[in-house]
């Protein structure tokens, strides 16, 4: 198996006359932790929805652990092995910016779901898992509980455990902190940080700077659909290659700062 767990080539995406994501190329390792960090409306977001095909992208390639999950060219989508496409999907964990729970499902019901449908699991096969997930995230007594009954942070452990139960190999998350109140972003950073010192792969789109330059091992700077610097958080943080970045880092760590 490759150690090249995530491949993006020359990727496009347009919406109407929009150009959201402009020929980008990114590579993750295994085991890598990188962060998108960028102004709002850069295309961090959108690029990560066309890694896991939640929008289906206008050019370029995807391919995770060597195989492509997608293709394009000259605007035709290239007709791949739909087991392969679906093995390379499985491979991937999403973690989205307002939690996405079923509200009408219990916790623990939330993390079994996918696992028996999509794996055609037991119940019996995959609880137990599900539970240890729960105490991972620190959320073991509330395995019963509506995610009405949950705080935002809570919501967001707990949606980090979901996308942990189908045994990913690499983690997308989009902004997992944005949607919080400040005193409980502390809560789903310490999850993040716990699978980093666990190696788990993740591509993590964040507005957080302490965890884009205290965790990351690459830090990517997009701006207007662009990839402009792809650079490890010492070098980024400390010196970058564009202005348009030493601008934003002002404005975000004096933010930060006044927090």
């Amino acid at each position: 198996m490759t150690d090249l767990y995530l491949d993006i080539r020359s990727v496009s995406k347009h919406f109407g006359e929009l150009a959201a994501v402009k020929d980008v190329s990114l590579q993750v390792r295994k085991g890598e932790v990188v962060s998108i960090i960028g102004p709002s409306g850069s295309g961090k977001s959108t690029l990560l929805r066309c890694i896991n095909q939640l929008e289906m992208i206008d050019g370029g390639e995807i391919a995770i652990e060597g195989k492509r999950i997608i293709a394009v060219e000259d605007g035709d989508r290239v007709k791949l092995p739909e087991k392969k496409v679906k093995s390379g999907l499985k491979k991937l964990g999403m973690v989205f910016q307002h939690f996405n729970l079923f509200p009408h499902k219990s916790v623990i019901e939330n993390l079994i779901e996918a696992p028996m449908v999509v794996d055609k699991l037991r119940r019996s096969e995959i609880e137990p898992y599900a539970q240890e997930l729960l105490s991972k995230v620190g959320l073991s007594d509330k395995a019963d509980a509506y995610p009405n009954r949950l705080s935002g942070g809570q919501k967001q452990r707990v949606a980090i455990a979901r996308a942990l139960a189908m045994k990913p190999d690499i983690l997308l998350c989009d902004e997992p902190t944005s949607a919080l109140d400040p005193e409980l972003v502390g809560e789903v950073l310490a999850v993040l940080k716990q699978l980093a010192g666990e190696h788990m792969t993740m591509l993590v789109v964040t507005h957080e700077m302490s965890f884009a330059r205290d965790v990351c091992d690459r830090v990517v700077f997009m701006d207007q659909g662009h990839i402009i610097e792809d650079a490890s958080p010492a070098k980024l943080f400390t010196d970058p290659d564009h202005p348009r970045i030493k601008l934003f880092l002002r404005k975000m760590l004096l933010d930060e700062a006044a927090e």
